[in-house]
């Protein structure tokens, strides 16, 4: 089993703290992309509140990763 590490990170410009199997390196690279998709989503709709935000990018993830989990079982 992978050894948990603690990461801080900021999301909407609120500092995080969480608990992770990742490397530091790949849990930065995870912030990032959420705040750029938050950033891009925020321009779209300016009127969405951070909640707002947040859910949408919730949905987007799951729908995405749905969408993965279909196609590879399709090759299976």
């Amino acid at each position: 089993m992978a050894e948990k590490t603690r990461f801080k990170g900021k999301i909407l410009g609120k500092e995080l703290t969480i608990t992770a199997n990742e490397s530091q390196a790949h849990m930065k690279a995870v912030f990032d992309l959420a705040n750029a998709q938050l950033d891009k989503m925020q321009q779209a709709a300016p009127k969405l509140d951070d909640n707002q935000l947040l859910t949408l990018l919730a949905i987007n993830a799951l729908s995405d990763q749905l969408t993965m989990q279909v196609e590879k079982d399709k090759e299976n």
